[in-house]
């Protein structure tokens, strides 16, 4: 096991912390992208929540399994594929059902990304999580903010804002060239020799690849922490994609579309820094981090729960005067999200201490937040459409039940424009 205590190069420290921003920022694109993407259609938002849960679900729960004897370039590779094809099936399709396939292909470069270098984490010191999950938490506030900053204070269309990040993906073989790879190389496949020669050099790290038993038991050690994960998902998608794309108010100073981009920036703002204090304070005074670690997560899935229910009385009763306050508890229940991933990735590793089997632990652990997703996704089919159908009905709210474009030309041009 690696000391939590050792030293790790900076330079280490920078690729997890940049790996971190680039596995997720598309997930957080085309998340904020999603009433545009379906601009001028009725389609419930939670659509494009299912294109994204369904193959990151498939990948999150076959990968880690199969893909341990694959080498890390290979499947950084894999990753760059997933992202090309699916970048370019979402900017040039002219079809809904088009961007929804580039969607979910973007979707399985994202899971994949994200297993692969967060597993790479067991191989490296402690504080490479948190420099990974910072990253992530960087990427949930600069991908929302190059989104809304550019679809909306600018006169650029969500189609092109989002063509050119299509060479973005590059910078994950650049990133991988400058990791130190010394460990790495340390932890090799066994020579084809005999075994006596291997007990001969026993003194030096081999890799012990996990069996499918000590797999299974990983998987039961660590299921309480993929619940928790799961339920605070399944709060934090309902929410955002069904529930308060429901809330427009008539005298907000934006137009009902944009009460979406400015929702999700809120939230972001709120998971970044959910996602990032652990590093932040160990850069600072880390001799405080174990004192603001949460370690029993299900206190995180219990907040998680009780912003979804403010949001659902919010949208059903429209008690709440101001947009403003609907955005403040976008960010406080983006920091309990971002919070439950950190502190779940933190105590799984704490909790397995080999390094192969917390690997394949925190490859795992992913499954949660994409059940979580998809079970959202499916609830929200009915949920927003019951909703709507209360605000223009019964309080007669007409363009202020959906934060959406009505018309088709949202998606390749700018309205504000």
């Amino acid at each position: 096991m690696i000391g939590v205590e050792g030293k790790e190069k900076g330079r280490n420290i920078l690729c997890f912390f940049f790996f971190g921003m680039l596995s997720l920022i598309y997930d957080e694109i085309c998340l904020i992208a999603a009433e545009d993407i379906l601009a001028g259609s009725t389609i419930p938002t939670t659509v494009v929540i299912i294109s994204i849960a369904i193959p990151v679900l498939l990948i999150k729960l076959i990968t880690p399994w199969f893909l341990q004897h694959v080498s890390y370039f290979k499947k950084i590779g894999l990753v760059f594929i997933f992202f090309l094809v699916g970048l370019a099936s979402l900017v040039f399709s002219p079809r809904i059902s088009g961007r929804l396939a580039g969607v979910s292909i973007v979707e399985s470069g994202v899971a994949t990304s994200e297993i692969t270098l967060l597993s790479l984490t067991a191989f490296y010191e402690h504080i490479t999580v948190s420099a990974f999950v910072a990253g992530v938490g960087v990427s949930s506030f600069v991908g929302p903010l190059y989104y809304t900053s550019l679809t909306t204070w600018t006169c650029l269309s969500p189609r092109r804002t989002i063509m050119m990040t299509i060479p973005w993906p590059l910078l994950f073989f650049v990133l991988f060239a400058l990791l130190d790879k010394e460990r790495l190389l340390q932890i090799t496949l066994p020579s084809p020799r005999s075994e006596e020669t291997e007990e001969d050099n026993s003194g030096q790290d081999t890799k012990q690849f996990v069996n499918f038993k000590d797999k299974l038991k990983v998987a039961k050690k660590i299921f309480p922490y993929i619940t928790f994960l799961f339920i605070t998902y399944f709060s934090e998608y309902l929410s955002n994609h069904a529930i308060i794309t429901t809330i427009a108010f008539p005298k907000a100073p934006f137009q009902p579309r944009d009460h979406y981009p400015y929702y999700l920036l809120s939230y972001h703002v709120g998971k970044f820094l959910g996602r990032s204090h652990l590093f932040l304070v160990s850069a600072v005074c880390p001799g405080i981090v174990p004192y603001i670690r949460v370690r029993r997560t299900w206190i995180l899935a219990l907040i998680a729960c009780l912003h979804g229910f403010i949001f659902f009385l919010a949208s059903w009763f429209r008690f709440i005067p101001g947009v403003e306050i609907i955005i403040a508890l976008c960010s406080s229940e983006g920091f309990t999200a971002g919070s439950m991933y950190l502190n779940s990735a933190h105590t799984v590793s704490d909790l397995i201490e080999n390094d192969e089997r917390r690997g394949f632990a925190l490859s795992l652990l992913t499954v949660g937040n994409a059940c979580g997703k998809l079970g959202a996704g499916l609830a929200g089919l009915f949920l927003e459409k019951i909703l709507k159908e209360r605000c223009i009905t019964t309080l007669k709210l007409g363009e202020y039940c959906l934060t959406r474009h009505e018309h088709k030309a949202g998606w390749h041009k700018n309205v504000h424009c």
